[in-house]
């Protein structure tokens, strides 16, 4: 009689082994595995993210399957550095988790999590956290994560074209009258009656130079919870991205060159994706930064301004103050396991403690 059910996957997990695996000895036996099961994955990439990191190296662990003694599965663990309460704490995300389709069933893919979970101690973290999709997000809650809560994700549309070939609706009536509807959302924006304060200036610098690790020392008194944004860490995470063409907007303040706050975006199919955001708490700055990014983006012909962002009170506020305005978000959902030894597990684990936005993920 064939075995079903429980009894039938106990004796399946004993068919794999979870390995800690050697990132660039086992380069070649990770690398495929992660080309099989998930997107956008190259050589470049794996050498960004696993050994270029000024965070450290990622760990990776790996599952075999004895009767074939083939990898089968992944997951990996980038460590990063959060300031809690000012105070640099040791995190990591949690990512690249890939499992071949013909072993998702028996057991492989919850083993490997829980092995990672088991690092938390281990690898001397305070914090593990990811998004994983939704297939991989009952994995996480099941083996102890906690739900942070979703990205919101705001949107601020700049033509009735917002993406090529795309108008809001209704289409067909729209795009008749894209002229008009463009003049009308130029108009009624808070932008429009903008003028420059004296003293500032407008700068897209090709990298992150020193003026932004000032900028970093003085805002991060700002926050709860922040991941490291000294120009080391946004250079490796921006510029040295093998994913999108990151460019840098940012707003200078007086003669001595001093960076008051920076927008990192990139742009695809018409539309205007903002991955970071920095500024100093001051309503000179940041009417500025924000102003002078949406007029320079109306100009480019761009249709659409689209930012994700969990917590971060201070800049939903000043989303929400340049016409910003919170759509849907179906399968963003951020996890999260403290080491409930720390004393920053109180803090980790409350939402509006947190400035996460899409830069501070691992794509």
């Amino acid at each position: 009689m064939a075995l079903q059910g429980p009894c039938r996957q106990a004796l399946d997990v004993r068919r794999y082994s979870i390995i800690r695996a050697d990132i660039e000895k086992n380069r070649d036996d990770i690398l495929p595995l992660l080309e099989r099961n998930l997107r956008d994955i190259t050589a470049k990439r794996y050498d960004w993210l696993y050994t270029a990191s000024p965070h450290g190296n990622a760990c990776c662990w790996l599952a075999m399957d004895l009767d074939s003694e083939r990898f089968v599965g992944s997951a990996s663990l980038f460590p990063r550095r959060l300031y809690v309460g000012g105070a640099a704490v040791r995190a990591a995300i949690a990512g690249d988790f890939a499992v071949d389709r013909e072993h998702r069933a028996y057991g492989p893919a919850l083993r490997l999590q829980r092995t990672i979970r088991e690092a938390l101690g281990e690898c001397g973290l305070d914090v593990i956290y990811g998004v994983p999709n939704r297939l991989s997000e009952r994995i996480f809650h099941r083996i102890g994560y906690s739900g942070l809560g979703r990205f919101g994700r705001f949107v601020k549309v700049l033509k009735a074209e917002y993406k090529r070939g795309q108008y809001i609706p209704p289409a067909p009536l729209t795009k008749v009258f894209s002229r008009v509807i463009d003049l009308w959302f130029k108009g009624f924006s808070r932008e429009a009656g903008y003028r420059r304060p004296e003293g500032l200036s407008v700068e897209e610098p090709a990298s992150f130079d020193e003026r932004f690790d000032r900028l970093w020392e003085r805002v991060l008194p700002q926050f709860a919870i922040i991941g490291v944004r000294d120009s080391r860490a946004l250079n490796w995470r921006f510029k040295g991205s093998p994913h999108h063409d990151y460019k840098i907007h940012a707003v200078v303040d007086g003669d001595g060159g001093g960076i008051g706050g920076y927008i990192v975006y990139f742009l695809e199919n018409n539309a205007c994706y903002i991955a970071d955001v920095l500024f100093i708490d001051s309503e000179r700055i940041k009417d500025a930064l924000f102003a002078e990014f949406v007029i320079k983006m109306r100009e480019r012909g761009v249709g659409l301004l689209s930012v994700r962002c969990l917590g971060g009170g201070l800049l939903e506020r000043q989303l929400r103050r340049f016409g910003f305005f919170p759509v849907k978000e179906e399968d963003s959902n951020v996890v999260l396991c403290a080491d409930p030894k720390s004393t920053h597990a109180p803090m980790l684990l409350k939402r509006e403690n947190w400035y996460f936005l899409d830069g501070d993920t691992d794509y």
